[in-house]
């Protein structure tokens, strides 16, 4: 009896390597204040039944800081709307979560293409975060009531560098049940602007931990200037890099199933530029988030080494 060919995919190493580049479609850009919402959108230029997701931004910034990584994960065939709302620094989590799911909606519900009609599969959508936008996103995938918008249900999350919000934002992290991508900085596993740990082992369905070594919870963040006209986002280059590799493969692997992705979404897979996080042998930090703004290593043994995941 004949079966299903099984998918045999290139090595990490590869798969980093292509995703890192943009991907084969054309993309548009959109804007979202046609329908009342601040923000844009980024969509492939043509397809039917397409993934999507609805991006949170930092603490005090926008979508525009966030151009070239939306550009490259509609390149890669994923919708993507960035809400511009919460930018002032009295910001609410809860607020921004709710434009997340209005802004998700938007995508399945509103015609995007520019010349031929660009569909999105409902079924097939997801939440991603930065900072202060990732804790947003936690409370948008969760199956809390959101001032009067109920739950959308999403099949991935992704918290990028998360930072701590409210009190409130653990216990909605228990009440997730899509699967989870969290990426964090070495040393902010745990720290006064970094949740990842603690947020990771709260969330409430598989979850993937891995830390960008050399990174910093803004390295993220593009900054445009006259070099953007020769390409350069003024984000940190390896950072962004690996962050919209990791990003890509995981969304591609969870949201349309491709199994060509899957090791993204492997919490034991090995992969170039990333250390993956043992959740059952993490542990806190040795040092006091206040200890750490003066200087102390995070994690230390007697020789001083940084050791995040285990003595």
């Amino acid at each position: 009896m004949l079966g299903k060919k099984k998918v045999v995919a290139p090595p990490p190493d590869q798969l980093c390597k292509d995703l890192a580049r943009r991907g084969p479609h054309p993309v548009d850009r959109g804007d979202l204040g046609i329908v009342g919402i601040p923000g844009s959108v980024y969509a492939p230029r043509t397809g039917t039944g397409l993934p999507a997701v609805a991006f949170g931004h930092a603490w005090r910034t926008d979508s525009a800081a966030y151009r070239d990584l939306m550009y490259h994960l509609a390149s890669w065939g994923i919708v993507v709307a960035t809400p511009d709302s919460e930018r002032g620094i009295m910001a609410s989590d809860i607020e921004l979560a709710t434009d997340l799911r209005a802004a998700l909606t938007v995508t399945q519900s509103v015609s995007l293409g520019v010349q031929t009609p660009i569909t999105v599969d409902a079924a097939n959508v997801g939440l991603v975060g930065h900072g202060f936008g990732a804790a947003a996103a936690v409370y948008a995938a969760s199956d809390r009531v959101l001032l009067g918008r109920p739950q959308i249900p999403v099949k991935a999350l992704a918290a990028l560098f998360p930072a701590p919000t409210t009190d409130d934002l653990l216990p909605a992290a228990t009440k997730v049940t899509a699967p989870s991508l969290v990426l964090a900085a070495p040393d902010q596993l745990d720290s006064m602007n970094g949740n990842a740990l603690i947020l990771a082992k709260q969330l409430g369905d598989d979850v993937v931990l891995r830390t960008v070594p050399g990174s910093t919870n803004r390295g993220l963040l593009e900054h445009r200037s006259i070099k953007s006209l020769i390409g350069v986002n003024g984000a940190e280059k390896a950072t962004h890099k690996t962050v919209r590799t990791q990003l890509t493969g995981y969304l591609l692997a969870t949201l349309t199933g491709d199994p060509t992705y899957a090791a993204f979404a492997d919490p034991e897979a090995i992969m170039p530029s990333v250390t993956a996080v043992d959740l059952g042998e993490a542990r806190p930090a040795d040092a006091g988030h206040v200890a750490q703004l003066l200087g102390v290593p995070a994690y230390t043994d007697d020789g001083g080494k940084r050791l995040p995941f285990g003595r």
